[in-house]
């Protein structure tokens, strides 16, 4: 009997003992799934904040595009997609010359000054403004080195000129500008889909956000 008494005393000790283990394993598991809870609160607090820093600066090309379109869109026609204007260059060049005719060059003054300084005046828009564009585009006609390099001449005439007149914010815009040629890598179609040659031929004016790729691609990530 006493045996039997020992042997179950050690019994209950054992049961003790392990149940002592496995409060001692519940109270850090416990621990842990606090821990991964609030690591989950937090995470969870800091992507709703990512989500609306991207919807804020995703909505700020919807304003400058806005903008735009009141101050110019009585003189001029702006992109609703990307806020650029489009300047004909068959008005601004002869074919297959790259010098500005001088019969263009004030009504060039007048659309693009209006253009830059619209979105230089505003600083709750310019700081986030990383490149405004000119770039040259050809059609199809002649090989596509050929346009390139007349795309990217008649680009970078366009801002010589630009930037040799005299106006308020130049020297903000300098900082700002870049020329570029693309060649006939963006043609315009018709409604049947084919070519316009004579549209095709334009010098376009945009601007890109800081960062904007990277916001294009978080945002697709966060939906």
């Amino acid at each position: 009997i006493l045996e039997d008494v020992l042997s179950k005393q050690a019994l209950i000790k054992s049961f003790e003992e392990k149940n002592a283990f496995l409060d001692d394993e519940i109270k850090v598991l416990s621990k842990k799934l606090e821990d991964t809870q609030n690591r989950h609160t937090i995470l969870s607090k800091d992507l709703l904040s990512t989500k609306s820093k991207i919807k804020n600066l995703t909505g700020i090309k919807i304003k400058v595009i806005s903008l735009l379109k009141n101050k110019l869109g009585k003189n001029m026609q702006i992109d609703p997609k990307n806020g650029a204007i489009r300047l004909a260059s068959n008005i601004l060049f002869d074919e297959g010359e790259f010098e500005l005719r001088e019969t263009s060059q004030d009504a060039l003054k007048d659309a693009i000054y209006d253009y830059f300084y619209t979105i230089l005046e505003n600083e709750e828009i310019n700081k986030h403004i990383d490149k405004i564009i000119i770039e040259g585009h050809t059609n199809s006609k002649g090989t596509f080195l050929y346009n390139l390099e007349l795309s990217q001449k008649r680009a970078y005439s366009v801002m010589d000129f630009l930037l040799s007149l005299d106006f308020q914010k130049k020297e903000s815009l300098k900082n700002l500008i870049v020329a570029s040629g693309r060649s006939f890598l963006d043609p315009i179609y018709d409604k049947n889909g084919i070519e316009d040659k004579d549209e095709s031929r334009r010098i376009e004016i945009k601007f890109s956000l800081k960062n904007e790729e990277a916001i294009k691609e978080i945002a697709n990530i966060l939906e």
